[in-house]
């Protein structure tokens, strides 16, 4: 009897552990109520070569996002945007525990309501650390779009140096001056069957926080 408690007890506590884990992740992103950051980004998309573009970005809680830059940048704005919303209500999600992988705790996140923009959403943690190294959000508006993170300097923040998106070209919305930007270079037809995924590397410096 007793050992059938005590595995009872054990199995509550791991349920409850994605819980704290990402009520803990909400209170570290709670501290940044804003902050402008400069971006170097450079974009990898099928049939299309853009060279690096540099950008002037503004975050202001819970989920203002502002991007300035000389020419046409590729930037997926809801990749951006759409943890800080999972982070700035929690009540709207569910996180269930969904293993480990590399010593990180994979989080899987179910929205509430039916409605939600985001369909399915999973992070990657160190929960030592409390940083997100990964993250994949499915979405009604840019479907699966799957992020990796780096950290340096502002990782006490949650910040990271370095972000790299990859997404499902045919479903990203792409800007539609692209076609006729002077970023683009030639590059030769890629034959049909290949893959459709892009890529978008994105590095941070200068970051200037509350």
């Amino acid at each position: 009897m007793k050992y059938a408690l005590l595995l009872l007890l054990s199995f509550a506590l791991n349920a409850q552990k994605p819980e704290i884990t990402f009520k803990r992740l909400v209170q570290k992103f709670n501290q940044v109520k804003s902050y402008d950051v400069v971006a170097t980004i450079k974009p990898q998309i099928p049939l299309i070569r853009i060279l690096p573009v540099k950008a002037n970005i503004h975050f202001g809680y819970p989920n203002t996002f502002q991007v300035k830059s000389a020419g046409i940048s590729i930037l997926p704005k809801n990749g951006f945007s759409e943890l800080p919303i999972l982070f700035s209500r929690p009540n709207d999600f569910t996180p269930i525990a969904s293993g480990t992988e590399n010593n990180l705790e994979i989080i899987t996140l179910l929205p509430n309501q039916n409605d939600s923009n985001i369909i399915l959403a999973k992070i990657w943690v160190d929960a030592s650390e409390l940083l997100v190294m990964k993250s994949q959000i499915t979405s009604r508006s840019n479907g699966t779009i799957t992020c990796e993170f780096d950290y340096n300097q502002e990782k006490t923040w949650g910040l990271p140096s370095h972000m790299k998106f990859v997404m499902d070209v045919n479903k990203f919305k792409i800007p539609k001056g692209l076609a006729t930007d002077i970023n683009r270079t030639n590059r030769p037809v890629e034959t049909e069957g290949k893959s459709k995924k892009g890529s978008i590397d994105v590095y941070f410096n200068k970051y200037n926080v509350n």
